[in-house]
């Protein structure tokens, strides 16, 4: 990208790599394959990450070893700068905004939220909530090999399902923490057995009047069943899905603003959705920290 372009949008690249090593090592740099502090500096890489020796195990890393960074084409305030504004910018602005590729660009945001779906174990426990939602998601980046209109299934009212453009997604919220999960299934034939998975056997699950969910207490991982029905009232005690709406209205509004998803990468979205969510001050220094070596 051009100077003043970076100038203006970019964060100094010296701050970047001060704030990942601080994210990943603390005050002290430790070695990445072994834990060990006996480390040197030896010079930096063509990207200008810090290069280091563990006198330990011998071996050399860098500051973006292991990390979401490693092995692409972007400078480190560019990639830093991809991850801020995917929040709320479609890739196609992201990349025109640091004039690069766009396909490059969005190999990096699916990166990233991959590795959003990988950062904790989600069950359910004491009272939770599961409620479903139907989102507009078709071919998004596929074309047409006959460059003709393509019928979709996006102006069917109602409930749809993966086939259709129209997949369900099945929200789940602790009441416990306020921790979120967004699960997109192909249809909710199954939908019990879905929630069901996730129970750990204690939890008393709370849910809208729909047929998916009766006798969902009789699967194994769930205790006890609350259900609301919304045409006669939306809450009798502990028995609501408030909080599963307020998660439903961030998810509308968040998609909105790129302007349709892929939904074969649409669980990748609400996975990303889901981090910032369940750690809002958190969420950046998360991915900093991430080891894709697992």
């Amino acid at each position: 990208m051009d100077e003043q372009s970076a100038q203006v949008f970019l964060p100094p690249r010296e701050r970047c790599f001060e704030r990942l090593r601080l994210a990943r090592f603390g005050e002290t740099v430790t070695c990445v394959h072994c834990e060990s502090n006996d480390v040197v500096k030896r010079g930096t890489t063509d990207k200008d990450a810090q290069q280091y020796w563990c006198k330990n195990c011998e071996t050399y890393f860098n500051d973006l070893t292991e990390t979401i960074f490693g092995q692409h084409r972007f400078s480190l305030e560019e990639m830093f700068y991809i991850v801020k504004e995917m929040r709320s910018e479609p890739t196609a602005q992201i990349a025109r905004d640091l004039d690069r590729d766009y396909e490059a660009v969005l190999n990096f945001v699916h990166k990233v939220q991959d590795v959003s779906g990988k950062f904790d174990e989600f069950d359910l426990y004491d009272v939770c909530e599961a409620d479903e939602v139907y989102v507009t998601a078709g071919e998004k980046g596929i074309e047409d090999e006959d460059e003709s209109p393509r019928e979709r299934g996006l102006k069917k009212k109602g409930r749809g399902d993966f086939d259709s453009d129209k997949p369900p997604v099945l929200t789940f919220v602790r009441r416990d923490d306020g921790r979120v999960l967004f699960l997109v299934c192909k249809d909710l034939q199954d939908g019990d057995e879905d929630i069901a998975e996730y129970g750990d056997g204690s939890v008393i699950l709370c849910t809208d009047g729909y047929t998916i969910y009766n006798d969902i207490e009789n699967e194994e991982g769930v205790d006890g069943h609350l259900a609301i029905t919304h045409s006669d009232t939306y809450v009798i005690g502990d028995a609501h899905t408030n909080i599963c709406e307020n998660r439903h209205s961030f998810l509308r509004q968040w998609l909105a603003k790129f302007r349709g998803v892929s939904k074969h990468h649409l669980q990748k979205y609400l996975d990303f959705l889901a981090l910032k969510l369940n750690s809002p001050t958190e969420w950046f220094e998360k991915l900093l920290c991430y080891n894709v070596s697992g």
